[in-house]
């Protein structure tokens, strides 16, 4: 069975981007590192109440670099392809909280589509997924 790129569970957003890194520092291609710092630092600026997390991850294979006291917003990448995933945060003394984590979710989505177009990221819409987990992509409008 194939596989696709990770995204947090509970994602309400899910943006997929195209991305061929090199850890080589005398190609011209901007690095790993780079491109997340420099999502991270569009972000925070157009949505101020992210703050950076540290060494936290989602799950396995989705690593989260931001969040805000209602949601938080991961990075995954399998083979070139990235995802942007945004889900409710997991709180258990807020339960009343998750309706409103879910509604900023997708009040977001346009400022996360268009931080990736200006750091020059293509956005992809995800079509389909194929019988053996494969999934179809194309440029989104």
């Amino acid at each position: 069975m194939g596989r696709s790129v990770n995204y947090l569970n509970n994602a309400e957003v899910v943006l997929y981007f195209p991305f061929d890194y090199s850890d080589d520092v005398e190609m011209d291609n901007m690095n790993w590192d780079d491109m997340v710092e420099n999502l991270k630092c569009e972000i925070k600026a157009k949505l101020p109440s992210y703050y950076e997390v540290k060494d936290k991850w989602g799950n396995r294979e989705t690593r989260i670099i931001l969040e805000n006291s209602f949601c938080s917003i991961g990075i995954s990448e399998y083979c070139g392809l990235v995802s942007l995933s945004v889900a409710p945060r997991e709180n258990d003394y807020e339960n009343y909280s998750e309706g409103l984590a879910i509604h900023h979710a997708n009040q977001i989505r346009g400022t996360l589509e268009k931080v990736l177009h200006d750091l020059g990221l293509k956005n992809l819409r995800k079509v389909g997924t194929f019988s053996n987990g494969e999934a179809v992509f194309e440029l989104a409008k």
